[in-house]
C-alpha cells in the first residue's frame, strides 16, 4: 500500500472524503417508504442494469445485435441524474443517437428522427429507449431526490420541468403560449395538454405522478408516429420501442418502469415481452451510481 493509499484509508475511516477531505454525511435510513411507493405507483419496475440486459437478451434472438447491426436511440430528460440510464444503454449497445429534451420529450422532430434513421442501412435495426423520469425518496415522497454527485445535501426535485408544470396547473395560472426564450418548456406544457386528457377536468388538479404518466403517454405516441413514418419508406427495417418512466430512488439507486414495449416490423406494431420478470427490490437489480 502506498503512502497515499494509507492516507486515503485513514481519511475514509475517519468519515472524510479521501479526495476533498470534507466530512461525509452518512445516511442510514430505511427504504421501506420508497419500496412501498415504488410498488404502488410503478409495479414491476426493473433496476436499470437488469432492464437493459433483459432487453438485449430479448432482442438478440430476433436479430438485433449490439455493435453489429443495431443503432440505439435514447430519449431522456436533459437532467444530469438521468445519465446512469444512458450510460447503461451505451455500455450495452454502443454510442447512441440522442433525441430527448426536457422531461424526456421528443422535440427533435422529423429532422432529428430522419437524421437518426440515416445513420443505419436500409435493412438496419433500431432500438429506442424513450423515458421520462421521476424521483421517490427513502420516505416515499414523490419528486424528492438528493443530488450527492454535485455536492448538494438538501432535497431537490425530479423531474423539475414536470414539477414546474404541475405547480403551474395547481396555481390556476397555466400559460400555454409559446415562449421563444423557453422553447422546450413551453412546448412541453402545450404538447402534453394537447395529446392527453390531463386537463380534461378543470375541477381536478393532477399531481406530479399523473403529470409524469401524461408525459410518458405523450412520448409513446410521438415515438410511434415518427417510427411508423420511417417504416413506410424502409420496409425491411425493424424497430424495438421501449417507453416508460425512470425512477430515481434513495442512495443513488435508479429503476425504470416499462409502460410499453413493442416491435415494429413491416409496418405492424406488436407487443414485445421481455425474457425475464423484474426483481425491483431496493437491494437487488438497481443501478447504484450516485446522482
Amino acid at each position: 500500500m502506498t503512502s497515499f493509499d494509507s492516507y486515503a484509508t485513514k481519511l475514509s475511516s475517519n468519515g472524510a472524503c479521501p479526495h476533498c477531505h470534507q466530512p461525509m454525511k452518512k445516511r442510514t435510513t430505511s427504504t421501506d417508504g420508497f419500496q412501498s411507493t415504488l410498488d404502488k405507483l410503478f409495479p414491476n419496475a426493473y433496476g436499470l442494469e437488469e432492464f437493459v440486459f433483459e432487453t438485449k437478451q430479448t432482442l438478440v434472438p430476433k436479430g438485433f445485435y449490439p455493435h453489429v447491426n443495431t443503432l440505439v436511440c435514447v430519449g431522456l430528460c436533459r437532467d444530469e441524474i438521468t445519465s446512469p440510464f444512458e450510460e447503461e444503454i451505451e455500455d450495452m449497445w454502443g454510442q447512441a443517437f440522442i433525441c430527448g429534451s426536457l422531461g424526456g420529450m421528443l422535440f427533435c422532430g422529423e429532422t432529428g428522427f430522419a437524421a437518426a434513421h440515416h445513420h443505419a442501412p436500409s435493412n438496419g435495426f433500431f432500438v429506442y429507449y424513450c423515458f421520462t423520469h421521476i424521483a421517490i425518496d427513502h420516505e416515499g415522497n414523490v419528486g424528492a431526490v438528493y443530488r450527492t454527485r454535485s455536492g448538494m445535501n438538501e432535497k431537490t426535485t425530479a423531474c423539475g420541468a414536470l414539477a414546474a408544470f404541475t405547480n403551474e396547473i395547481a396555481s390556476k395560472k397555466l400559460n400555454l403560449a409559446f415562449n421563444e426564450d423557453d422553447i422546450e418548456m413551453s412546448m412541453l406544457k402545450k404538447h402534453i395538454a394537447k395529446k392527453t386528457n390531463l386537463l380534461a377536468d378543470p375541477e381536478s388538479t393532477p399531481d406530479l405522478f399523473k403529470v409524469t404518466i401524461a408525459a410518458y403517454e405523450t412520448i409513446t405516441m410521438d415515438l410511434e408516429r415518427h417510427v411508423k413514418h420511417d417504416a413506410e419508406k424502409f420496409k425491411d427495417r425493424q424497430y424495438a420501442l421501449f417507453t416508460g418512466v425512470q425512477i430515481h430512488g434513495p442512495n443513488g439507486t435508479d429503476y425504470c418502469w416499462v409502460g410499453k414495449a413493442s416491435l415494429l416490423i413491416k409496418g405492424e406494431l406488436s407487443p414485445l415481452v421481455l425474457s425475464a420478470n423484474p426483481t425491483s427490490q431496493v437491494q437487488t437489480g438497481a443501478s447504484t451510481k450516485s446522482h
